[in-house]
């Protein structure tokens, strides 16, 4: 099996366990592919968060942290807290001790020769001058435990991402568009491959209060609008599937390693100049029509359509890719309708229009 058909097995496998959500499956996996951050936009109890950490299930050796975010929210609870025992002279963190081989060895000796009933001889010293050469280098130096937080995951999930206070904002922003986090004076790199963050409605950007927000949904590059479930045989369907403890079996799964390379492979999709001009057509007329496009966006449009190409099994990008940008090109859910015609219009069949 290749590392596509992985792929479209989980998406197939996700999609059986949620209904009318195929849009939102295959922008889980743009996501993932291109490294970029999902915006979901719909009122509470659509599965948002359950499609996502479905898609995260069938990741193996994925992490994946989630938090409800409010006013109250700090960033520790996002970003882990200082171990003040890190500051204390001559204090060696715990999970500084945990990572050093040779501490760890003459530990795992000193546990064996007391279970053995053997005399515990001068190993006692040892280890602690082992202790006490590691703090040395140690010692001092600010230590953040980042265990179950941001700093630690692959996947975060956010949900009311807008109801943040400034300061977790200016943290978030840092994380969503850099992959960076900073604590006490220091940066630190954080392994996200994407941001997931939810809301059940947009903010007012032309409030001086809410202009802040503004810069945190730029950085959601990819946006998406759930909406409930509409077709009556569909609902039943996923009621029985509760009813019965179907719901929520893996019967498809890939490694995060394995994700790593599909990134690599998507990353390799070549994009003719064609389809560049095709795109920036598109740009041209978004803008008469009164859609703002910004360069930035416009200048970043190609990896989404790179996996969409992989994901179809296209050896290089082609025109119909394009209408994978119908969830990037958009601001406002009122600019959705104008977008996805034109690119409709212009993909489809893009000679029409020369």
């Amino acid at each position: 099996m290749t590392l596509r058909d992985k792929m479209l097995a989980v998406m197939a496998d996700v999609n059986a366990q949620v209904a009318e959500r195929e849009e939102l499956v295959e922008l889980i996996a743009i996501a993932l592919l291109t490294r970029k951050n999902l915006f979901l936009l719909g009122a509470p109890g659509q599965a948002k968060s359950y499609a996502i950490n479905a898609f995260r299930s069938r990741i193996t050796g994925a992490r994946q942290f989630e938090r409800l975010l409010s006013k109250q929210t700090d960033e520790e609870q996002l970003f882990g807290r200082i171990d003040l025992s890190s500051l204390i002279p001559g204090s060696v963190p715990r999970d500084v001790l945990e990572k050093n081989p040779q501490y760890q060895e003459m530990c795992s000796r000193l546990k064996a020769r007391l279970a053995s009933g053997q005399s515990a001889g001068d190993l006692p010293e040892q280890i602690e001058r082992q202790r006490k050469a590691i703090s040395e280098l140690y010692s001092g130096e600010p230590k953040v435990n980042t265990a179950g937080k941001i700093p630690e995951a692959d996947i975060v999930f956010l949900d009311e991402c807008f109801k943040a206070n400034d300061g977790v904002l200016n943290s978030l922003l840092m994380a969503l568009n850099e992959r960076k986090y900073t604590n006490e004076g220091r940066t630190y790199p954080i392994p996200t491959i994407s941001f997931f963050a939810a809301s059940n409605e947009i903010p007012n950007f032309a409030d001086p209060q809410e202009k802040i927000l503004e810069a945190l949904y730029d950085r959601l590059e990819l946006k998406v609008v759930t909406e409930n479930i509409s077709d009556r045989a569909k609902r039943l369907a996923v009621l029985r599937d509760k009813q019965t403890g179907r719901a929520g079996q893996i019967a498809a799964f890939f490694t995060l390693e394995e994700l790593k390379e599909m990134q690599k492979e998507v990353s390799n999709i070549p994009v003719p100049d064609s389809v560049n001009e095709l795109a920036d057509d598109i740009l041209c007329e978004l803008r008469k029509n009164g859609v703002p496009v910004s360069d930035r966006k416009y200048l970043n449009y190609y990896p989404i359509a790179q996996a969409k190409a992989w994901l179809s099994g296209h050896t290089s990008v082609e025109s119909v890719d394009l209408l994978s940008l119908k969830n990037y090109l958009w601001q406002k859910p009122g600019d959705r309708p104008t977008v996805e015609a034109t690119l409709n219009r212009m993909c489809v069949n893009p000679m029409q229009d020369r």
